[in-house]
């Protein structure tokens, strides 16, 4: 079978806390070798395979060579049946001489996220003819009882000594960001900054820790790979099961044949006796070994993508108090997300953890979805770089490269004034596919020192609102504040939540008004949302 990539260990409903299920029955040991007379060292990393013919599955793990050497913790990840995943197995071994033994090993089944507990492992360990150090293990690990993965006998496991313990762990080698899903529609993102802090999500948590290359001694037997991971887990309980809780683990890296780094592995468990688990296969997301910016970066500005797709295209309008909103045109309208970014302190790092993501071509019922995560990078006026939670992937990571859009100026290269903007503009959709509207930018009538917005969809809806400068200090930025959107008259429009967000002008090369943008969002008590994405020609 094909090793499955990408995949988290804990099913996506964010049932991180499971309960522990059966135990195993005792390993047969009479096939796994006789012992011989020379200690073997098992301290590092291994791949290899469990079960024969069908029913053969990859394996990859660690092994922990605890204080001499001889044996500790152990964790392996092996694909799980069909395309769910990774099982694991894990516990504590004893390598006696060549004749390693394990007992009350824990089992997950991630196809029913159940665990199975006392299980046991045997093998013998031993050294190919020519090799420096132990380099071969063949054994067999015990039933994994009333789960998924049960068979109901044992199961043969063979594995060698990798070649990603020929890489040595730095922190300048960690650095990056890394990124992966599942079927069940969760997915991850974390970034590793220069001096080994962990922070990102996991399947609905917000993650903050840390991984730390390991100290390996003079003359040990020692994998020089390894780093030690904590990740602290948090976030409100509907999205995050586990939150304020600890994971601890192991992580390494993984390179091609030439020595690329291409991604991670990471093994952790819960720190208190409560069953969880993860195993997290990631790729290394492009571009994302650059170090972080050591001052202060700012996300303001207007974007759009760096490498145009025309329909594919993602803008964004970022405000100065770092409120956000992403579209792109999709079908005949256009999908939104929208919400509040947040620039690390001193850094160019940026997250968000509460966007709210609109995909015009879904049914009502499912147009939005809260809770949306971003994890990226920033430079000001320069470049935002990063990834989104994306619901229309089943939750994978949607990467977005993003320049300054220079066909709607950030900075004004007028007074920005309302009066300005006065006239007509036309959209022929305005997010919702097959929905136009005209809107007219004018003095309120009844009252001069304000601007009123009005307009007409061609399904036959009104619509009302307010337009402002952004602040009474602004004159530099392309920017007005929009408020009291609302929508009436017969239409499916009408009855939604009033809308306030952000407007710009759009200029020819004689600094003319030759267009407008909009964007703006609403949120009502009843959990009812609505959005307006407008991009305006003036007539």
């Amino acid at each position: 079978m094909k090793l499955l990539k990408l995949k988290h260990w804990v099913p996506a409903l964010g049932l991180l806390a499971l309960a522990g299920c059966g135990g195993g029955s005792t390993g047969d040991t009479s096939n796994v070798g006789a012992v011989t007379g020379t200690q073997q060292f098992m301290d590092g990393i291994w791949t290899g395979t469990t079960g024969t013919g069908s029913a053969q599955r990859n394996v990859v793990g660690y092994v922990s060579g605890g204080s001499d050497g001889k044996g500790g913790d152990f964790y392996l990840a092996k694909g799980a049946a069909g395309t769910s995943g990774y099982d694991s197995i894990y516990g504590l071994l004893r390598v006696d001489v060549a004749s390693v033994a394990a007992t009350n090993v824990t089992y997950f089944s991630v196809q029913d996220g159940k665990f199975a507990t006392g299980l046991s492992l045997a093998g013998t360990a031993s050294t190919s003819t020519g090799a420096a150090r132990t380099d071969t293990f063949s054994g067999n690990y015990s039933n994994p009882a009333n789960t998924a993965a049960a068979t109901g006998a044992v199961t043969s496991i063979k594995m060698t000594y990798s070649t990603l313990n020929n890489f040595g762990a730095t922190y300048a080698k960690l650095q990056g960001k890394y990124t992966g899903g599942a079927l069940f529609g969760g997915s991850w993102v974390l970034t590793a900054d220069a001096v080994g802090n962990l922070s990102g999500t996991v399947s609905g948590c917000t993650v903050a820790g840390t991984a730390t290359p390991q100290t390996v001694a003079a003359n040990s037997t020692a994998s020089p790979a390894i780093y030690n991971v904590v990740l602290n887990l948090s976030g409100g309980i509907t999205t995050c099961a586990a939150t304020g809780t600890t994971q601890s683990g192991v992580a390494f890296l993984k390179y091609d044949t030439v020595g690329n780094k291409t991604g991670i592995w990471m093994f952790t468990r819960s720190s208190t006796t409560t069953l969880n688990t993860y195993v997290l296969d990631g790729v290394l997301v492009a571009g994302s070994t650059s170090t972080p910016a050591t001052t202060q970066q700012v996300a303001a500005g207007f974007w759009k993508s760096s490498t145009s797709t025309s329909s594919g295209d993602v803008f964004a309008m970022v405000l100065p108090d770092n409120s956000y909103f992403f579209y792109k045109r999709v079908g005949g309208g256009y999908d939104a997300l929208y919400g509040n970014l947040v620039v690390a302190t001193g850094t160019s790092i940026l997250s968000s953890t509460d966007g709210v993501y609109f995909a015009n071509q879904n049914l009502a019922s499912t147009q939005y979805t809260g809770g949306i995560l971003i994890s990226g990078d920033v430079r000001t006026q320069s470049s935002l770089t990063g990834t989104y939670t994306d619901p229309t992937a089943s939750s994978a990571q949607t990467a977005f490269s993003m320049v300054p859009d220079t066909t709607n100026l950030y900075t004004s290269p007028i007074l920005p004034t309302v009066s300005a903007l006065y006239g007509t503009y036309t959209s022929s959709t305005i997010g919702f596919g097959g929905t136009g509207l005209t809107l007219k930018i004018a003095a309120d009538t009844t009252d001069g020192t304000k601007s009123v917005i009005t307009g007409t969809t061609t399904t036959g809806c009104t619509l009302t609102g307010n337009i402002s400068a952004y602040s009474s200090t602004n004159t530099t930025l392309n920017l007005y504040r929009v408020d009291t959107l609302t929508f009436a008259g017969t239409c499916a429009l009408a009855g939604l939540p009033v809308q306030s967000g952000a407007a710009s002008a759009v200029f020819d090369g004689a600094n003319n008004v030759v267009g407008l943008r909009i964007g703006a969002a609403g949120y009502s008590g009843a959990a009812t949302r609505s959005n307006l994405v407008f991009i305006g020609s003036k007539s």
